[in-house]
């Protein structure tokens, strides 16, 4: 009988809607983070029950819906699984893609891309709004019990937007900010095929020169080798004064030693940071106590435990890829064998 191992906190109808799409004769075995009433617990990859006894878990499993350690589904391989399917419910894959521990071989990975920019979208323009209506520094002006006018503001209208990736995330927020009558032009591999609410699109090596034009600038890329680090001294300083800089993506695309010296000096209206590199940044970080920053700690997603429209379209992705293992469909968000740093899988 297949067993379907469900390692995040879906509600009862979610779960019911699981075991509908996996079909007759499945089993659904429900074991949640440490601490199911702390949301971040289900992003934490600590569970509620030992090592060994998720390893045997894992054994029994043909599909796992969650994020379990690579060691844990080495161990679990290496003692006979017959597990056929990860099913992430985080939109990154670098926990597996880029591990130091081979991802087992005859396994597929699916991740969660499309489920999350709705809300991240949100974020965004909440974030952008924020900044430049100097809402942050009112607020500190609010905790001095002092009032006083912090000088001009920016505006989103006509503004001119470059968004750092042109896929699920960045194309909800070119689609929000359409309503501002913002340009906004989109960072991507692939600039030939349209991609709603974009009114150009350019490759990542072409992105430098639009840093100087840009009101505002969003990073919703994922990680890997051309997108690290890319956002360095040189191109931050690159961006015109006033402008304003959103971080959803990797933490590392921005270089933040050298943010905090750019807004130090200001050389650029604010920045917003849902990802750090590392995460969470050191105490004594200067972007901490950087008046022009605004950090929060990845929570632009909202998932589990913060936001159900969120918590549905994780849950329909699941369910379509547990409608295909049945119907030999293809897989959505088969992340491929490429992606992997390390080999053989």
């Amino acid at each position: 009988m297949p067993n379907l191992l469900v390692l995040v906190p879906f509600c009862d109808e979610h779960v019911a809607a699981l075991q509908r799409a996996a079909g007759p004769g499945w089993t659904v075995a429900r074991r949640g983070p440490a601490d199911a009433s702390t949301p971040t617990a289900a992003c934490s990859g600590r569970y509620d029950l030992p090592d060994d006894d998720l390893v045997r878990l894992l054994v029994r499993a043909d599909v796992v819906i969650g994020e379990p350690a690579p060691a844990l589904l080495r161990r679990a391989a290496d003692e006979g699984s017959r597990l056929r399917l990860v099913q992430m419910t985080w939109a990154g894959t670098d926990k597996y893609t880029r591990s130091d521990v081979p991802f087992p071989a005859g396994v597929e990975l699916c991740c969660a891309v499309g489920g999350f920019g709705q809300l991240i979208s949100q974020y965004v323009v909440a974030q952008v709004l924020g900044l430049m209506q100097n809402l942050p520094a009112y607020r500190d002006e609010q905790r001095l019990h002092r009032w006083g006018d912090l000088g001009p503001v920016g505006s989103l209208d006509g503004a001119r937007v470059l968004v750092f990736g042109a896929g699920n995330i960045g194309g909800w927020v070119a689609r929000r900010l359409s309503g501002f009558d913002c340009t906004v032009t989109g960072v991507c591999r692939e600039t030939s095929r349209p991609r709603p609410g974009f009114d150009r699109l350019v490759t990542l090596d072409a992105a430098a020169a639009e840093l100087p034009g840009a009101d505002v600038v969003v990073g919703a890329l994922p990680n890997n080798d051309a997108t690290a680090g890319w956002l360095d001294a040189r191109r931050l300083s690159a961006m015109r004064p006033g402008a304003v800089l959103v971080n959803v993506g990797r933490g590392n695309f921005v270089d933040c030693d050298a943010l905090a010296d750019v807004l130090a000096a200001g050389a650029i209206r604010g920045a917003a940071l849902d990802v750090t590199s590392p995460e969470p940044l050191p105490a004594d970080h200067p972007l901490w106590a950087e008046p022009r920053c605004v950090i929060t700690p990845h929570v632009s997603g909202g998932s589990f435990g913060r936001h159900r429209q969120t918590e549905d379209n994780i849950c329909a992705i699941c369910c379509d890829n547990l409608h295909a293992l049945r119907t030999g469909d293809a897989l959505r968000n088969l992340v491929p064998a490429s992606a992997f740093d390390v080999a053989p899988r």
